[in-house]
């Protein structure tokens, strides 16, 4: 079950939080009634878990309904990015601007979800610092099941 948390966005659109799993009964309609026509939508979805296969559906018919807004996905989880990469017209015609991702530090050995650049080669070209010994952390495992490629 997805936990959705809306309030206002600083663009005078709305920023909606979502946090959980997504499955078949995913819909967004809190999100859709809040929404003006014409209005910006920015989702967060860092909090995102895992998505099943019927969520994958859901997911998919929730983007078609918002339309012609302009939507804007910001710190997209592990679970999201991966199935984006897998079903590229999954999210339509939203802009991802940055992904939450696994990061490890071969230093120290912290592992911590970091948000970089939704783009190619982010995940070398926008390695974080570690927060602990202040070492170049390394992606998690392989990027191109993550990021754009």
């Amino acid at each position: 079950m997805v936990k959705i948390e809306i309030g206002p966005s600083d663009d005078g659109g709305i920023r909606a939080t979502l946090a959980g799993k997504i499955d078949e009964k995913f819909d967004g309609h809190q999100i859709l009634e809040a929404a003006r026509p014409g209005q910006r939508v920015t989702l967060r979805l860092d909090g995102v878990r895992s998505i099943s296969s019927l969520g994958v559906r859901a997911l998919e018919s929730f983007m078609h309904k918002l339309g012609d807004r302009d939507v804007v996905l910001e710190e997209i989880s592990a679970a999201v990015a991966n199935q984006v990469t897998m079903i590229p017209n999954l999210l339509g015609r939203a802009t991802v601007k940055s992904a939450k991702l696994p990061f490890v530090c071969p230093s120290c050995g912290v592992e911590e979800p970091r948000s970089i650049p939704y783009q190619p080669g982010a995940a070398t070209a926008h390695a974080p610092k570690c927060g602990s010994c202040g070492g170049k952390m390394e992606f998690d495992g392989f990027s191109e099941e993550y990021l754009p490629h």
